[in-house]
Formats: structure tokens, sequence, C-alpha cells
């Protein structure tokens, strides 16, 4: 036959029932028989079932765990995991912890097992491997060289980006010389069409005028040549007017 026990042990009971407390523990720090725990869960539950869960967790003072565990169920739910499932990922972080795995490292462990699988994870392995085994550098060393470059990678991202633009600028610069080249070189050929057009001009009038001088030469000859004979016949060019104007 259970014992009738207080209100105030019964809470605890229960309290330590909801905590998931063995019941043998229970038993223990309660100062009550095991059966005495199965007794009183087995109430909770019908008196659950017949008033509520609320109203239950009020009447035996075990409201708190009751929203507690009310509230680890829509947890639960909201992230789609069942019990056992949210066991088993218990059991796995204790697992990892025992390990020595920081829990702000799981996801990255639980990445790399994934890719356990992947032929190229088993070659990086073994080429890592090698590497230790040939003293070429250690896991450490290449974890270090790797995060030190990783490091200087973006401030190299950022200057090759800056010379780019600068790169850019000159294209820009260098397509609008070129551009004011074009421009120059056409104005020079119209200038020297134009050019040619007055050498053409200035050679015609050359020209011209080389056939006058030409002809007052010959004239300046013939009255050279004029003189020469009157100077022979002992007459001079007044003299031959005035003969001529007489004669006329």
């Amino acid at each position: 036959m259970t014992v009738q026990l207080s209100p105030h042990k019964v809470s605890k009971i229960l309290r330590g029932y909801f905590c998931g407390l063995p019941q043998t523990k229970i038993a223990k720090e309660a100062g009550v028989d095991q059966s005495s725990i199965s007794h009183y869960a087995n109430r909770f539950k019908k008196m659950t079932a017949k008033y509520g869960l609320l109203t239950t967790g009020k009447e035996y003072q075990v409201l708190n765990e009751v929203e507690s565990l009310r509230s680890l169920s829509v947890e639960l739910y909201k992230s789609k995991l069942t019990v056992e499932e949210a066991r088993q990922g218990h059991s796995i972080i204790k697992a990892f912890l025992k390990l020595g795995i920081e829990p702000d490292q799981h996801i990255g462990l639980i990445e790399v097992c994934k890719k356990v699988d992947d032929p190229g994870f088993i070659n990086a392995a073994l080429k890592l491997n090698r590497i230790e085994a040939e003293g070429q550098m250690t896991y450490e060393e290449a974890t270090y060289k790797f995060e030190r470059i990783t490091s200087e990678l973006p401030p190299a991202e950022n200057r090759l980006r800056g010379i780019q633009t600068k790169l850019k600028s000159l294209n820009n610069l260098i397509a609008q010389r070129n551009s004011e080249l074009t421009n120059v070189e056409a104005h020079v050929v119209q200038l020297q069409k134009e050019a040619k057009a007055k050498e053409a001009k200035l050679e015609q009038e050359f020209g011209i005028k080389m056939k006058r001088l030409n002809v007052q030469y010959k004239e300046v000859e013939a009255v050279a040549k004029l003189k020469t004979e009157l100077s022979k016949q002992g007459l001079d060019l007044p003299t031959l007017l005035k003969l001529a104007t007489e004669f006329k």
C-alpha cells in the first residue's frame, strides 16, 4: 500500500521525475520507496487527462516544470525534431565535448565528416600525409601557411582592383590620344593636299612669268643687236628715231 505523502514531498517527487532523474535517486532524495514514484507519476497522468496539463501542474505545484517541458516540446516541434533525434543529438554533442571539440567547431567537424566519402578528400589527405612523411611541411605548418596566405589575399585583391582601375584609366587615355592622333593625321593629309594644289598653282604662275621674261629678254637682245648694227653704220638710236620721224 502506497503511503500518503505531503503535497511538498509529492511536488519534489514530480519535479525530479520531470527532470528525468532515475526513480531510485528520486526515492532516495525524497525518503520514500520507488513504488511511490510510479504511483504519483501515474496519478499525475490521470489527472492531466481529466483536467488538463496546466490545471494539474498548478495542483501539484510543478507548473514551472510543466511550462519548461512544454517550451521544450515547442522548440522540438519548430526544429522538426523528435525526442529520439534530440536524444541522439545530445549524445553526439557530449561525445564531441569528451573529445575536446568545442561547440563552435561542431558544424565544421560535421562538414568534414560529410566530405570523407569524396575522393578528393581522400587524395588531399594522402597528399598531406606524403608531405609530412617527406619532411617538407607539417600539418601545422601547412595550416599556418594557408591561413597566412588567406589573410594576405584580401589586401592583394584590393591592390589588384586598384591596378585594374588605373589600367582602365590608362586605356581610356590611350584611346582618347589615338582618337586625337587620327584627327591630326586627317588634318595633315588635308594640309598636304592643299599644299600640293598651291604648289601646282605657283608652278603654273611661275611658268607664265618665265615666258614673259623670255619674251622681254628677246626684245632686249633685238634692241642690243640693233644698236650694234647702228654703231657699225655710225648711227645711234636717237639719230635713227630722228630720221624715222622725218621720213614719216
